[in-house]
């Protein structure tokens, strides 16, 4: 096997670490959970898999490619994490994209980032859009003054509430958010707007293309 190989099947197989203890993770989540997961919850969590897995087989193309210096174009990548979600959502959360061409990550940022805008969105309809309630969730892409990569992900819910510090919360959810975040280098920011709760992450700009 060559170095290159052998390199391409650790980096997969670290990825695919990750991916088992996110699992693992959720799973003793719902476990907990004083509350009956709703229908839409659990269909909610198993496309996030979905999403995370079909980003895991994008990766291993890439790295089979052997191409070193490929990126994945985020548009793209937001797209296939939000088009199946909509279809869940549709009737009750319109989810609208609007992603700005020109960015793009590396490889090993895929299932990462995929962990992270699935968590948000489900975190959205789950506590913004209870039961019976409808809105409207914007995820996208663009750069900002600093040429950094910025994912946004706004709904019209009621924001956080007073005395919330999304930084300090210790739910798997914010946790786990923070941690991702964390092994990207990336800042994540929570901001409660006049309608609604922005959730903002800006990705380090010297390693995105």
């Amino acid at each position: 096997m060559s170095v290159d190989a052998r390199e391409a099947d650790h980096r997969f197989a670290n990825h695919l670490a990750l991916l088992s203890g996110f699992v693992r993770l959720k799973a003793a989540d719902l476990i907990r959970q004083p509350v009956q997961p709703t229908v839409e919850g659990v269909q909610l969590m198993l496309e996030s898999f979905r999403s995370q897995i079909e980003g895991m087989a994008r990766l291993h193309q890439l790295l089979a490619l052997g191409d070193r210096g490929a990126h994945v174009d985020l548009g793209e990548l937001l797209h296939d994490i939000c088009a199946p979600m909509s279809l869940l959502l549709a009737g009750r959360i319109a989810l609208v994209e609007d992603t700005s061409p020109g960015c793009r990550t590396p490889p090993d940022w895929i299932l990462p980032l995929t962990q992270i805008i699935a968590e948000v969105i489900t975190n959205a309809a789950k506590h913004a859009y209870p039961p019976g309630r409808t809105g409207r969730i914007l995820v996208s892409n663009r750069r900002d003054r600093t040429g950094a990569v910025v994912v946004e992900i706004v709904d019209d819910g009621p924001g956080l509430p007073d005395g919330f510090e999304p930084e300090k919360d210790s739910g798997l959810g914010f946790h786990l958010i923070r941690a991702i975040a964390a092994q990207l280098d990336a800042l994540v920011e929570f901001e409660n707007r006049r309608v609604g709760l922005c959730f903002r992450l800006t990705l380090p700009a010297g390693l995105t293309a």
